[in-house]
């Protein structure tokens, strides 16, 4: 990624990059908290016999969460796993084209996954959707409204992007 000093960062670049950043350190908080989780869920079950009700539910759900709540960072950063061959080939509009096809591709694949999750969503909220028995049960339409909104955080993200890369391939010139 380009260091800035040649090229000027707008203050677009810098909400996106700032609400991204946000979303991630959100997901490293969540990380955090779910490790803690399941150590204390270790330490209970190994040294008192009794577990953390509900670790398995949490973890299983937080997975998708934590995991979304970073791809908008990652893509913003331009650090998507990338076949290098074609790509180091092309000229500075060739890498342009790609990079902008390839974010259009994520867009709508991002626009798919929030607008396919929106009925879901809805009867989740409708119906106040719960994983688990017995003794705990977590809710699960934030979750689901979790993966809507960030659904649409990466349609917005890859659109700019997309943009940016047609607009102002200078951006790659590092690459």
């Amino acid at each position: 990624m380009n260091d800035g000093a040649s090229v000027p960062v707008s203050p677009i670049d810098t909400v996106i990059g700032t609400f991204c950043k946000f979303l991630n350190i959100l997901s490293a908080a969540w990380l955090l908290a779910i490790a803690i989780l399941i150590l204390c869920d270790v330490i209970g079950r190994e040294a008192f016999g009794t577990p953390v009700y509900g670790t398995n539910e949490v973890v299983s759900n937080s997975v998708l969460s934590i995991l979304f709540l970073q791809l908008p960072l990652s893509i913003f950063n331009r650090n998507s796993l990338r076949t290098t061959f074609v790509y180091q080939k092309a000229g500075l509009r060739g890498r342009s084209l790609i990079d902008s096809g390839s974010y259009i591709l994520a867009a709508l694949l991002f626009l798919v996954i929030a607008y396919g999750s929106w009925p879901n969503m809805i009867e989740a909220w409708a119906i106040r959707e719960a994983e688990g028995s017995g003794i705990i049960t977590i809710p699960v339409y934030p979750i689901r409204t979790l993966v809507v909104f960030v659904g649409a955080v990466g349609v917005i993200v890859c659109s700019y992007l997309a943009y940016q890369s047609l607009r102002r391939p200078q951006l790659l010139a590092d690459d």
